[in-house]
């Protein structure tokens, strides 16, 4: 039995058609080789037997390339890629319950100050969040596979480098590339994941084994950094993670499919044009100052009444509230909305959305105070 793969493109209302194929195979997202051309704000659909053109706002013209290709994924490839992207998932999370047990001998080995204890942990989770919606958006442009593999072989360098550390602001920097290098795997194994398998069971149980990753990655990091701090020392844990994140990263080159949309536009053009930066960097900004607010008052809920934090938690909170009222200028105008609001109002997916916020900050709280 084969997983046939389709990877081609097309423009049609941002839907993919799926096709069941006889039993012995599954024939994947096949998306149309018809080229779209951007002309007027209004889109006019015709549609003439099994042609459907669309029109978008621009003004100059580009169109999306017939480029077509056939990859056939066997059962072993297919399993080595959900492999590949859960190991990610699990070393992400191993690290950060690695640093959590161990973080008591790290700052008596390193000098790390007490004031600055939770530091190597808040800025990892400050980076990535940050990040993750413009890698996001990068990724739809250069590729998600070349996205995806550039952060993981980063995630090797800085775990090595974490486990190097000789100063306290040395993990702190090298923390905080950590999570830059995790935001450009996070959002383009979603995308891998449903570009390479159809809707059925091979994508339920990649995004099974995907989110199952990160509950037991970081269960195993408590349990090893533990283990590692009392016998060969603390800075293991992150070796190994490294080694085995490089193995990983290897096979990702020759396992995972290339996932891009085909255009005859630059890509550097569509970088510019195609990617909505201001409302990517209003919400980063705003989610990062918020994060640093709640980072500092970690220590000290009197830290919340300085004056420097209230400036910074206003202008926070007006940028959360400011970043849906420029969505809909940008939907109003036919330009790219880095989040459409009408995201919003399907209830499976705010509902799904508002679950898992809850779920993994009782399920983090709980690991954090389990430790103490």
């Amino acid at each position: 039995m084969s997983i046939t793969t389709t990877h081609t493109r097309s423009l049609t209302e941002n839907q993919d058609t799926y096709h069941r194929g006889p039993e012995s195979e599954i024939e994947l997202p096949s998306r149309s080789s018809k080229s779209v051309q951007a002309t007027q704000p209004a889109y006019d659909h015709q549609i003439s037997g099994e042609t459907i053109t669309s029109s978008r706002n621009a003004q100059s013209e580009s169109h999306l390339s017939t480029k077509s290709k056939e990859v056939k994924l066997s059962r072993l490839r297919s399993t080595l890629i959900i492999i590949t992207l859960a190991g990610v998932s699990f070393l992400n999370t191993m690290g950060s319950g690695l640093l959590t047990v161990a973080l008591p001998r790290i700052a008596n080995d390193i000098g790390l100050q007490e004031s600055l204890l939770l530091w190597p942990a808040s800025v990892y989770a400050l980076a990535a969040g940050c990040l993750l919606l413009i890698f996001g958006a990068v990724a739809d442009v250069v590729g998600a596979k070349v996205i995806w593999i550039t952060g993981n072989f980063f995630y090797v360098i800085f775990s090595l480098a974490v486990g190097l550390s000789q100063t306290g602001i040395q993990i702190i920097m090298f923390r905080t590339f950590l999570g830059i290098a995790i935001s450009m795997c996070l959002p383009t194994a979603v995308s891998l994941t449903t570009n390479t398998f159809p809707r059925g069971q091979w994508r339920n149980m990649a995004f099974a084994s995907i989110g199952m990753g990160q509950p037991i990655g970081y269960s195993v990091g408590l349990i090893l950094g533990g283990v590692f701090t009392d016998t060969v020392g603390w800075r293991w844990g992150f070796y190994i993670s490294a080694i085995i994140n490089s193995l990983i990263s290897v096979c990702a080159i020759w396992v995972l499919p290339s996932v891009s949309r085909f255009s005859e536009k630059p890509w550097n053009r569509r970088l510019v044009e195609d990617i909505d930066w201001i409302g990517a960097f209003i919400l980063s900004i705003a989610l990062g100052i918020l994060l640093y607010v709640l980072a500092m008052t970690t220590s000290s809920y009197h830290r919340l009444s300085e004056v420097q934090n209230i400036v910074l938690l206003v202008v926070s909170v007006l940028g959360l509230i400011a970043f849906p009222f420029y969505m809909n200028y940008r939907e109003r105008h036919r330009k790219p909305a880095i989040i459409p609001n009408r995201l919003w109002r399907n209830a499976a997916f705010t509902s799904i959305c508002i679950a898992v916020f809850f779920c993994w900050a009782a399920f983090n709280a709980f690991q954090y105070f389990s430790t103490l």
